[in-house]
């Protein structure tokens, strides 16, 4: 009977003022409600419920799911849009080249002169640098430099990877108008007679002494490298208005020297100041950092050819494995450092051969 009621209501031809719940498990538990009595939870069992629902109270309907009339499904309207495929290019995927740094470029790739441009009150102003500090072997190389006009591409050495831009920026620099310029060399023998900081400091020294007198005494003066020679050799130059070589006169106006590090050489031929990472902050700086770094490649290059077994033109006189390999092979040469770890602690005899390793 009640289903027949549902039906008849769902048909729209009877109505009721009442909401009717009968579930199937329990049919004699069901109940007329009023409409302003609240909604009783229907208990839950396993089969599903039948209700009814009149039509004068639309909340009662949503209360209910079963009586809920599903929307009808809206048709997605789609958009059909007359492209012209001839028209559309093909995506290409290109790879973008890694750009090259234009070494014309001043204004972005040449280190400033802030402190340079402060010292107003000096006619010279030099920077100095060093290279080759920390190698098993090879001279340490210092360069003093008093360069006018801004180059292109100066930056600090240990920052331009590549050798071949470092050369092309060494020979810019000595093309400059206006130069002076000193390097010195500082052989292995040196730096183990009076160790490594104080063989740098007296090769600042030595380069801005020869910058600003024009000569050094107590050392010679050689057009090239020879590992023959013990101690310390100076090569020095200058340019003209033009770029073109002359020689080196001496300087008589005030002179200002800036140098890369912590510490000042003693007995300065001019004033002078340190500045920390002065090779990444001041032009000058950075530029004797190049001829400095150039030069001492340069002679490496030159070792190369005489001791072949170690690899230097690679290693560049660090100690990797396969240079400490060599130097267990063939033992230590005359451009070694002996006063440098591991060699200070290996026996060796007057040729350099390897009689007895600690175990340090």
């Amino acid at each position: 009977m009640r289903f027949a009621r549902l039906l008849l209501y769902r048909a729209g031809l009877v109505s009721y003022q009442s909401r009717i719940i009968i579930p199937i498990m329990d049919r004699r538990s069901s109940q007329q409600r009023t409409p302003s009595e609240p909604p009783r939870r229907s208990p839950r069992f396993l089969a599903t419920q039948v209700s009814v629902v009149t039509n004068d109270s639309e909340d009662e309907q949503n209360e209910n799911p079963l009586l809920q009339k599903k929307p009808k499904k809206r048709s997605r309207s789609v958009k059909t849009t007359t492209t012209n495929t001839a028209e559309k290019k093909p995506r290409t995927t290109t790879k973008k080249k890694k750009e090259t740094r234009d070494l014309d470029n001043t204004e972005t790739t040449c280190l400033p002169r802030t402190r340079e441009d402060s010292l107003k009150e000096y006619s010279f102003v030099m920077g100095i640098d060093e290279a080759g500090r920390g190698p098993l072997c090879g001279p340490v190389v210092t360069a003093a430099a008093i360069i006018p006009t801004n180059i292109a591409g100066i930056t600090d050495s240990k920052q331009i990877t590549k050798e071949e831009q470092r050369e092309e920026l060494f020979e810019r620099i000595l093309q400059s108008p206006n130069l002076r310029w000193a390097v010195a060399v500082i052989d292995a023998v040196r730096i183990d007679e009076i160790n490594i900081l104080q063989a740098t400091l007296e090769g600042m020294r030595i380069c801005a002494q020869a910058v600003l007198q024009g000569q050094v005494e107590d050392y010679p003066t050689q057009p090239e490298a020879s590992i023959q020679h013990k101690g310390c050799y100076i090569v020095c130059g200058a340019t003209d208005a033009a770029g073109k070589f002359t020689t080196l006169k001496p300087v008589t106006e005030k002179a200002y020297a800036l140098i890369d590090g912590n510490r000042l050489p003693k007995s300065m031929p001019c004033e002078a100041e340190a500045i920390v990472k002065g090779d990444s902050r001041e032009f000058s700086i950075a530029a004797a950092s190049i001829l400095a770094k150039v030069t001492r490649d340069r002679l490496m290059h030159a070792y190369d050819a005489l001791y072949p077994e170690y690899d230097l033109k690679q290693n560049k006189g660090y100690p990797t494995a396969f240079h400490m390999k060599a130097v267990r092979d063939h033992g230590a040469t005359i451009i070694h450092r002996r006063t440098f770890a591991p060699l200070k602690h290996m026996e060796m005899d007057e040729n350099g051969k390897i009689k007895v390793q600690s175990k340090d």
